[in-house]
């Protein structure tokens, strides 16, 4: 999972709104952040009975995960490893 903990699709359109309105740039992330917290995808994905790991924060970890995760699909199991990549 490619997680920026954000809706970034819609975000230059969010600020372009922003400035247009008058409203303060600060204010456009309001709805469109998935953090404050962030949500656990990797314990969401095991409620389900998935193998999962993460928030990964580390690349030096992800290799090592991506291993498991495969091992995992190959015994036929869903899988899920949450790699947090820069926020946007």
């Amino acid at each position: 999972m490619y997680n920026n903990r954000g809706y970034y699709n819609d975000w230059g359109h969010q600020i372009r709104l922003a400035k247009q309105r008058g409203n303060p740039v600060e204010r456009a992330a309001i709805g469109m952040e998935i953090d404050h917290p962030a949500p656990n995808f990797a314990k969401l994905a095991q409620a389900f009975d998935w193998y999962a790991e993460g928030p990964i924060e580390d690349p030096d970890l992800v290799a090592p995960a991506l291993r498991r995760a495969i091992r995992a699909v190959k015994d036929g199991q869903p899988a899920l490893v949450d790699t947090v990549t820069r926020f946007r």
